[in-house]
């Protein structure tokens, strides 16, 4: 690794540092539910919303008493994730509705909600890692298990996930959301627990 490189992660590190308390006295569900009904904010988190909701899994990200790290993926990460699956769409209610469709094809019978829901916990980690902590676990090479019973590798800005054909996530502003019971980083891309077909 060269001294030039070296530095650019350092100072990305830093100001990546410096993103939080984006919230205060909010859970994980609180925060993503802040960013409202279907829209044309690829930034936001409505289709996470949505799926969280349809998956059963508000009331667990609202837990007070609980320490998550959510890789929370954009709306413009479920956009790419539907474009993967054959649907190319700005639409994220259209989006969201192709995502289950495909899910309830994993399913022997045919309900999206049993693969959507081990989606959405393999992106949740049962403890807190902050930003630092991301990049240290990724200097050190160390697997991260979810809450999904998965793991993931991270590299860097990169998570490398169990699909070895879907391009994996990166980290993307902001992260270091801070919550009361954890912390959100958003990513760009769906991390995807298996090898799909």
């Amino acid at each position: 690794m060269s001294f030039t490189y070296a530095a650019r992660v350092l100072c990305a590190v830093a100001a990546l540092c410096t993103t939080t308390a984006l919230s205060s006295a909010q859970t994980i569900t609180d925060i993503v539910a802040s960013s409202g009904e279907f829209d044309n904010d690829r930034r936001d988190y409505d289709i996470l919303l949505d799926f969280v909701l349809a998956a059963g899994l508000a009331e667990t990200l609202a837990d007070e008493n609980a320490n998550f790290t959510v890789f929370a993926p954009n709306d413009g990460a479920f956009l790419k994730l539907a474009a993967d699956f054959g649907v190319v769409t700005n639409d994220e209610q259209v989006a969201a509705e192709a995502i289950k469709s495909v899910l309830a094809t994993l399913d022997e019978n045919g309900d999206f909600v049993p693969p959507l829901t081990l989606v959405l916990t393999y992106h949740v980690v049962p403890q807190r890692v902050n930003f630092f902590g991301f990049i240290v676990l990724s200097f050190f090479q160390v697997n991260v298990e979810t809450v999904q019973g998965g793991t993931f590798l991270p590299r860097y800005f990169k998570i490398v996930d169990n699909d070895p054909d879907f391009r994996n996530p990166r980290l993307t502003f902001p992260v270091n959301v801070h919550a009361d019971n954890g912390i959100i980083h958003t990513v760009n891309r769906v991390l995807i627990p298996i090898d799909l077909p």
